[in-house]
């Protein structure tokens, strides 16, 4: 009772198969695990607040204001899913830069983000309207 080269060639496959499916798990189980163990997930987050930073160029003792076309703005990120769920709009910081930026113009400066260690911005306007303005007193 013996095993035919038909049957041998069948064998030879399953266990080429079966090799090849193990390895396969073991490379995405080790990406998985890289990512703490937690798939990778997206996450849209509304309204995240855009701050001034720096002062923009004025000459003299003039005050200024700085009109901003949008105070917040829709984001999207990515990252792994146990971190993803527990941000919300609080923990993005968007802010545009306004140093050297002269009164009496309308500029769209980039929208710079910071976000916390292994989360991905991945969706996000690059620009936004800022125009400043010079009050006399």
């Amino acid at each position: 009772m013996g095993l035919n080269k038909a049957a041998y060639k069948r064998l030879g496959f399953k266990i080429t198969s079966l090799l090849l499916a193990v390895g396969v798990w073991l490379y995405i189980h080790g990406i998985v695990e890289n990512m703490d163990g937690s798939p990778l997930a997206y996450k849209d987050l509304k309204s995240v607040e855009i701050k001034l930073m720096g002062e923009p160029l004025v000459l003299g003792k003039n005050l200024f204001s700085v009109d901003l076309g949008q105070s917040a703005v829709d984001i999207r990120i990515k990252g792994p899913e146990k971190e993803i769920e527990k941000i919300t709009p609080l923990d993005i910081t968007a802010y545009v830069d306004i140093s050297g930026l002269r009164p009496g113009r309308t500029y769209s400066p980039v929208i710079n983000f910071i976000t916390p260690d292994n989360v991905e911005l991945v969706g996000a306007p690059a620009l936004v309207r800022v125009e400043i303005k010079e009050k006399h007193l």
